[in-house]
């Protein structure tokens, strides 16, 4: 079936999935996310970024050690890109400093420089996996982890009461939030990542929702690559059992 029409008919399921009280109105485009900053450009010239407000992105790297002592308590933990690393003071919640240690994860914060010179980030602002995914999301891609590792049964058919589709284990579909319409760009880059989204099943911002959506296919182990990526709100299951509306 050609895409345009799959995606139509997603639009028209989004529709009732997800209505929007102000219909389909385009809504004022909200402001671009921040730039990202490197941290080896902090660390190359840390005194030109003193006192300034940054955002990073990263792996987590909790309290991995060689790196010198933390510069403002025992619980600073540590953020690491292509180049370099940066200490972090504020300690990230649902995070295990030690068993979520590769986490993709986005800090916003005040850099600031210990006497010896070297900077660290005060986070005012911290985004993970679990802020950027639901929990029924995470549950569903959890199940279907679970059942390609050992398939029963009784799971199989748990997944199909709540609505998701058991054709293909390794597919999720879902919606992706944004600000405002994805670009040919975004596209292309969640292409080259084995996912399949459905552009003309975009729903645009609207009334009290401040994010749009379109649908999406992807494959479960994308799930971290994704949520790291800057223009990514937030995401939801497209599968679910719908229950019928009554008086």
């Amino acid at each position: 079936m050609d895409r345009r029409l799959i995606g139509k008919c997603i639009l028209l399921a989004a529709c009732l999935v997800a209505p929007l009280a102000a219909g389909c109105q385009q809504a004022t485009p909200l402001p671009s996310p921040p730039a990202i900053t490197s941290i080896g450009d902090i660390r190359v010239a840390p005194t030109a970024y003193d006192g300034k407000v940054v955002t990073i992105e990263g792996e987590y790297q909790g309290w991995q050690g060689g790196f010198g002592p933390p510069p403002v308590t025992r619980s600073d933990w540590l953020v690491q890109d292509a180049s370099g690393w940066l200490y972090v003071t504020r300690k990230p919640a649902g995070l295990d400093p030690l068993a979520d240690v590769g986490q993709p994860i986005k800090v916003t914060g005040l850099v600031r420089i210990t006497e010896d010179g070297e900077p660290y980030l005060y986070a005012q602002e911290i985004e993970t996996k679990v802020d950027k995914a639901s929990s029924l999301l995470l549950l569903q891609i959890d199940l279907r982890e679970m059942q390609l590792a050992a398939p029963t049964p009784e799971r199989l058919e748990q997944m199909k009461a709540m609505g998701m589709r058991t054709e293909t284990l390794g597919i999720q579909r879902i919606f992706i939030h944004l600000a405002q319409e994805p670009t040919a760009e975004q596209i292309d880059e969640l292409e080259a990542m084995g996912i399949v989204p459905y552009p003309d099943s975009w729903i645009p911002p609207a009334g009290e929702h401040p994010t749009g959506f379109i649908v999406a296919d992807m494959p479960i182990d994308k799930l971290d690559e994704l949520t790291g990526k800057a223009y990514i709100v937030w995401l939801d299951t497209a599968e679910q059992m719908l229950e019928p509306l009554t008086e």
